[in-house]
């Protein structure tokens, strides 16, 4: 089952938007996402995520999500769980 791309509108105009210019964690996370969501079938949660990653704390992990998101590599809806998606920036 491969990743649905979270479709048009993602951003990929600026250089620092790229998914290769992320930190090693934020490629950690990214890859997490992409098996997690590959292996259920859809999003996982914080928690989900924090664990595959190997940190104790989901608000770590959203942190890194966020930038995710305003680097352009993921796209979510606000306020609704197991909503991200990959972009294919």
């Amino acid at each position: 089952m491969s990743v649905p791309p979270a479709g048009p509108g993602h951003r990929t105009d600026a250089a620092h938007d790229r998914p290769a210019d992320l930190t090693h964690r934020q490629r950690q996370v990214l890859a997490a996402l992409r098996r997690l969501y590959e292996r259920h079938g859809y999003a996982p949660t914080l928690r989900e995520l924090a664990d595959e990653v190997g940190v104790s704390s989901p608000s770590t992990i959203l942190s890194h999500v966020r930038v995710l998101e305003r680097r352009g590599a993921i796209e979510r809806r606000p306020g609704r769980p197991r909503t991200a998606r990959l972009t294919d920036a």
